[in-house]
């Protein structure tokens, strides 16, 4: 990774999370509502989807200096071996685990124009 790059990680465990909806109700259709889900519209979007438009909108705002990864570490080769998989299948943090040049900086939802902004400013201090 040359030293003018960021790199952005994102750590995931879905299967960590009961079933398929957010509220762990394992999917659509079981007559209950779901109290402001269409505030987020991005609730029903994947994590591994959310990261690649993640990667698109930073290589857009900073082109050829930015890597965004998205590693689920349930399926991951390397998910045994990462800290961050202990992190989240204890639930001591939420996931996703953001980490930005391998320091952990955000938890619980991936936020794009905070991370942008940290990029940012890593991007000016170099």
């Amino acid at each position: 990774m040359p030293s003018n790059t960021v790199q952005v990680v994102i750590y995931d465990a879905p299967a960590a999370q009961a079933g398929s909806c957010a509220c762990g109700c394992s999917g659509h259709g079981h007559g209950h509502d779901h109290y402001g889900a269409g505030a987020d519209p991005l609730a029903g979007v994947s994590l591994e989807m959310q990261s690649k438009a993640l990667a698109l909108t930073l290589n857009r705002a900073f082109p050829g200096r930015v890597e965004v990864f998205y590693i689920n570490v349930l399926t991951d080769p390397r998910g045994p071996t990462l800290p961050q998989t202990e992190l989240l299948k204890s639930q001591t943090f939420p996931a996703p685990l953001v980490y930005i040049n391998g320091k952990g900086r955000f938890a619980g939802a991936l936020i794009p124009e905070r991370i942008r902004e940290e990029v940012e400013k890593i991007l000016e201090e170099q």
